[in-house]
């Protein structure tokens, strides 16, 4: 999982709206933003089949579908598990879909005189493995890794803020 969470961020599912707020203004209304540190996914999925949408980095506007495949009520230590996805985490900051279009194109071709900036710039991103940048294989044991600690990570995240 290669972005590093220091963009803004927003979950949706039916009526809710979940992400960082802003600042309080004192107005409430429908589509107001529920701050994500006071709710765990357990208050807002819960039924196998539900959806909700995920929007990354509203500049560069990376979103997602997420799917409730399965709850397990007997876990001992329940985290969340990846059981499917396609193509490797685009770099943090790429520049949105046509950004990520342009860093493949030079990619993909050996005498584009960015090359080889670029493949300095990818190497420092939590994307690479082992060094290199695969845009077409997405690395489920990493992602699943990454969910697996995510309670650590939640808990730093908490106290940076």
């Amino acid at each position: 999982m290669g972005w590093e969470n220091y963009h803004l961020f927003e979950f949706e599912s039916d009526t809710y709206r979940i992400g960082q707020q802003y600042e309080e203004d004192g107005y409430h209304d429908p589509n107001e933003i529920i701050n994500a540190q006071n709710l765990k996914i357990g208050h807002v999925l819960k039924d196998k089949g539900q959806r909700f949408s995920y929007l990354y980095d509203f500049g560069d506007y990376w979103q997602h579908v997420i799917a409730l495949e399965m709850v397990i009520e007997d876990l001992r230590i329940p985290f969340p598990i990846c059981c499917d996805g396609e193509l490797n985490c685009p770099p943090e900051d790429v520049g949105g879909l046509s950004g990520f279009y342009n860093f493949l194109r030079i990619m993909d071709n050996l005498k584009h005189p960015e090359r080889k900036l670029m493949k300095q710039w990818v190497q420092e991103k939590n994307v690479a493995f082992k060094g290199k940048y695969d845009s077409k294989r997405f690395y489920i044991e990493r992602v699943n890794f990454s969910l697996m600690e995510l309670d650590d990570y939640i808990e730093d995240w908490e106290a940076e803020t």
